[in-house]
């Protein structure tokens, strides 16, 4: 696992998982929107999507699902 994305809406949270992730050598992204967070996950590959489930705008299962179907 090398590459991982963060969508989270509290960007304290979002940094502080980054720089655990990035002790261990891993890269991170960070997208504190869930619409630009589903964006970004079905139009780049990540090893990894770190998914808050309470967004504001699109909550963490509908991001969930919308990646899923596209991956069938």
């Amino acid at each position: 696992m090398n590459r991982i994305l963060i969508i989270e809406d509290d960007q304290s949270i979002a940094e502080l998982q980054r720089d655990y992730l990035e002790i261990d050598g891993m890269t991170v992204e960070i997208e504190t929107n869930g619409q630009a967070g589903l964006n970004k996950a079905l139009r780049e590959q990540f090893d990894l999507i770190l998914l808050d489930i309470m967004l504001p705008d699109l909550n963490g299962y509908e991001i969930c699902k919308k990646i899923r179907e596209s991956k069938e």
